[in-house]
């Protein structure tokens, strides 16, 4: 860091310390009669008129609560608490009072016998509270199981969360940011026995400082233990054996939360097929719903075969042996300001085998089958670990991550394919290094920040094939090919925030460059295919933009257009490219209460291509897949249409919601496949390729207390038409899928529950414009069951079937089975389980691949049993 820089960096931080203190309201809540500390009031401070909540905050064991005061600069605000068991208190204050205490005053009403239920919801503001003992089960053993039932949420098997559809941009744990976007690790493993409620913030902005200046769509979770659960360790544990084969499970969860400090430390191992080491994945954090992209990174350039199953038989397919470990901690320095610490170590040994039958419908109507059985083990592992440090206050913010990973993956696979024997064997180690810093400073009504993001990348991967027979193509028993791949960028920017009124300014602007380079060796060369069979391939960008944003809101309407200007400079494949590109946006939001919302949007975007999959030559992907990028810089151009509507009826617990999304897609290149023995190899040629794909999406979810029953119904149409090059043809194909997916969960008694969901599909592919031949069914139902036999003994059964009929191709019915009986001691669970009684050892699954039909076989694991003890403190 230059000298210039440390000074505005040092003068920063010490106008920040000496001005935050005075734009917080502080103060207790106390009884009237005796004075002593009232807790978990519901303090907010409105507009002078009391028709805004500006902030709120609940008192705490002393009666202590803080409010955040807005920048607007108004004189004067009115107080207003609200607590069962104490009259509702009205108070105005000064903006510049600095504390305030509040006399409660009890009341208590006499009642005759009546039965007094509590509501298994409540909204204050833009805070929703579930309260877990109306939506917990007594066999619930994580905090994800109890989520899946409350309205309004959504658990993706992947472990990502949603609300009214989108991803939350955060996941709190009594308001603390223990885990980033890892909050698998809490939702899979948190207990429901150790938690109160789960809070809802609607419309969430992160940075304290921007509340008010910014429009976020997107909400967070806040999870509220019990106070007996507060400042003390939480343990759980979890030890099983069973057979057959050999079968172990074993879980070890300590667990602290207080207010200045939290920690979770998780550690799993299994080789029961269940996929732990999905705890460990990023979830995107208010990324839009229809393009959840997880944070991954850049992906390796050599892939494994396919193996993965779809997900309601994916852990009855993996064959595996699992760990991880996981030890997340964060220390409160100050008011606001966290440093956090997260180290994960992941290891996984999997094994499948596969049969896949692939054919591919040419455009002169002629058919082409490739098939081969693959027997495979991969093994992964992966080291990761991440210093935050965060000061989230009124007046300024400062976050710094720096993070490192460290990612080893290797596979060994057996092939037969064209009647030939095959070995395969892959290695793929990366490495990366990135930090990112925000610094911003509230003064006045203008916000200004700074930030950098740096990246490195490097990834040496290597794959060879041997075989006892030439192999085909080659003439060889041996190919080998490697690839060094390293990336680097830097994003330096300032930005500013000017608020006044109803009136939003926003400004980015900033300098980036990014470098990647690839340098690969195919040997020997393939006989008889165009080269060339290298890569030295450096592509360069120096971008500098500026980010433009307007915002004005109208009573319930606002209204946000931005537009990025980019001037870039991109260097590939020796050819260098300057052009002035703009981005613009444009959103509508209409939220006149609670009960309705909606919103539309529009935006276009232009993207360059870069070196993570479009390179220049051949690249031996798989031992059957050749893949060869082009000369030509790749140039998109997305333009992106959608409506949101939605309503939330709290009285009668009922959320509707409705949407829609398009988007126009057109390229100057064009994938093309060429089918060849069991080889495929696949290139990009120019053309001017357009392409949409347009959905809707309908949902609703209906709690009904009496009955003690929730129920969804989600219904989605989805059509997606493109073009690509097929042996030589051009063909237009368009995809068409309907499904509806219902589902209803009933506690009919405290002793007896059941869950059943479902999905029913119909997928068709039209060639040439032509009509649908035939859809193509897929039906995947389950019923979940629990018997509370006595108070200590229960009873669980799962039945799933599967279904599905391509055509000419016999129908697939697959069903599955599941028992558990469960034994309640006082500290600990024993329980049996029993998996797969039904189900056959290979499934058999037939669908569409853009314009061609494939038939995939699986092994499936056997019948097995599991005897496990779960420890609970």
């Amino acid at each position: 860091m230059n000298r210039g820089l440390l000074f505005w960096t040092i003068l920063f931080m010490l106008t920040v310390a000496g001005s935050s203190a005075q734009q917080q309201l502080k103060g207790h809540t106390r009884a009237k009669t005796n004075g002593a500390p009232i807790p978990d009031v519901y303090v907010m401070l409105m507009s002078a008129d009391g028709r805004r909540i500006l902030s709120y905050d609940y008192s705490r064991d002393d009666g202590a609560f803080t409010l955040d005061l807005p920048s607007d600069g108004a004189p004067e605000y009115v107080v207003s608490t609200s607590r069962l068991g104490f009259e509702a208190l009205r108070q105005s204050v000064r903006r510049d009072a600095g504390t305030v205490e509040l006399r409660l005053q009890e009341t208590s009403v006499k009642l005759r016998e009546v039965k007094v239920e509590a509501a298994p919801m409540r909204r204050r503001g833009d805070t929703l509270t579930y309260f877990m003992s109306n939506f917990s089960r007594p066999q619930d053993k994580t905090l994800a199981e109890v989520l899946e039932r409350m309205p309004g949420i959504e658990v993706r098997s992947d472990g990502l969360v949603k609300y009214d559809g989108r991803p939350i941009n955060r996941f709190y744990i009594e308001d603390l940011n223990l885990l980033g976007n890892r909050y698998s690790l809490a939702t899979k493993n948190l207990s429901p026995a150790d938690i109160a409620s789960v809070q809802v913030y609607e419309n969430h902005e992160p940075i304290k400082m921007m509340r008010g200046r910014t429009d976020p769509d997107e909400a967070a979770l806040n999870i509220r233990l019990k106070s007996g659960s507060r400042a003390k360790w939480l343990l759980t544990g979890d030890f099983g054996l069973g057979g057959f084969p050999m079968l172990y499970d074993a879980t070890v969860t300590p667990a602290r939360f207080a207010r200045r400090n939290q920690t979770l430390i998780v550690a799993k191992a299994n080789n029961t097929g269940r996929d732990i080491a999905m705890e460990l994945r990023i979830h995107s954090m208010g990324a839009t719903v229809f393009n959840p992209a997880t944070l991954e990174g850049i992906p390796d350039q050599l892939s494994p075969l396919t193996m993965t199953s779809a997900f309601f038989v994916r852990d009855r397919a993996r064959f595996n042996r699992s760990a991880i470990a996981s030890v997340n901690q964060l220390w409160r320095l100050a008011d606001d300001v966290d440093l956090r610490l997260n180290l994960n170590y992941g290891y996984e040994r999997e094994s499948r085998s596969r049969s896949v039958e692939t054919e591919y419908r040419l455009g002169n109507g002629q058919t082409y089958i490739v098939g081969d059985y693959t027997s495979q083990i991969v093994r992964r592992h992966q080291l990761e670990g991440e210093w935050t440090l965060t000061a989230n206050r009124t007046r300024y913010f400062l976050e710094n991550k720096l993070s490192a990973e460290i990612h080893w993956k290797d596979a060994r696979a057996d092939v037969a394919a064209g009647g030939r024997q095959m070995q395969q064997q892959m290695n793929l180690p990366r490495t990366l290094i990135k930090n990112h810093l925000k610094l911003s400073r509230l003064i006045g009504r203008v916000a200004f920040g700074f930030g950098n993001e740096t990246e490195f990348i490097r990834m040496p991967q290597w794959l060879t094939v041997s075989s006892q027979d030439s192999i085909p193509l080659f003439r060889q028993l041996f190919v080998r090919q490697s690839i060094r791949y390293e990336a680097g960028s830097n994003d330096s920017y300032l930005t500013l925030n000017f608020h006044s009124g109803a009136h939003t300014l926003d400004l980015k602007t900033g300098f980036a460059w990014k470098g990647q380079a690839v340098r690969s060796a195919l040997q020997p060369q393939p006989e008889g295919v165009e080269g060339p069979y290298t890569n030295d391939l450096r592509w360069r960008l120096w971008q500098l933009y500026a980010v433009p944003a307007y915002r004005f809101v109208y009573g319930a309407c606002s209204l946000t257009s931005s537009a990025m200007l980019e001037q870039r400079q991109t260097t590939y494949a020796g050819h260098t490219d300057r052009d002035l590109q703009i981005h613009p946006a444009i959103r509508f939001s209409y939220e006149p209460s609670a009960v309705f919302k909606s919103s539309a949007s529009w935006k276009r975007t232009i993207r360059r291509g870069d070196l993570d999959n479009r390179l220049t030559g051949y690249v031996m992907k798989r031992y059957n897949l050749l893949t060869r990028g082009t000369d030509r810089e790749e140039r998109n151009v997305s333009d992106m249409l959608s409506l949101d509507l939605s309503v939330k009826d709290l009285s009668h617990f009922f959320n509707l919601s409705y949407m829609t999304y398009f988007s126009r897609h057109q390229g100057n290149l064009i994938s093309a496949y060429l089918i060849r023995d069991f080889y495929t190899f696949s290139w990009l040629r120019p053309f001017d390729q357009r392409s949409t794909y347009w959905a809707h999406t309908l949902s609703a979810t209906r709690l009904l207390t009496r009955l003690s029953l929730t129920a969804g119904l989600q219904i989605t149409y989805a059509r997606n038409a493109s073009t690509l090059e097929q042996q030589g043809a051009t063909i237009d194909y368009t995809d068409h899928s309907f499904t509806l997916s219902p589902s209803l969960k009933w506690n009919a008694r405290r002793n007896l529950n059941f869950d059943y969901v479902a999905s029913l599909s119909y997928t068709g592919v039209s060639i040439d414009r032509s009509a649908v031949d035939r859809y193509i069914p897929f039906l995947d139902h389950r019923l979940y069951t629990y018997w509370g036999l006595t108070p200590r003994l229960s009873l669980t059964t799962t039945l799933q079937h599967y279904y599905t009929q391509a055509p000419d191709i016999s129908a697939t019915n697959l069903f599955f089975a599941d028992l558990g009986l469960r034994f309640s001691f006082p500290h600990m669970t024993v329980s049996l389980d029993w998996t797969n009684l039904l189900n056959r050892r290979t499934y058999v699954v037939t669908g569409y691949n853009a314009i061609n039909t494939y038939t995939r076989t699986d092994r499936l694991r056997p019948s097995e049993f599991l005897i496990s003890f779960r420890f609970k403190r």
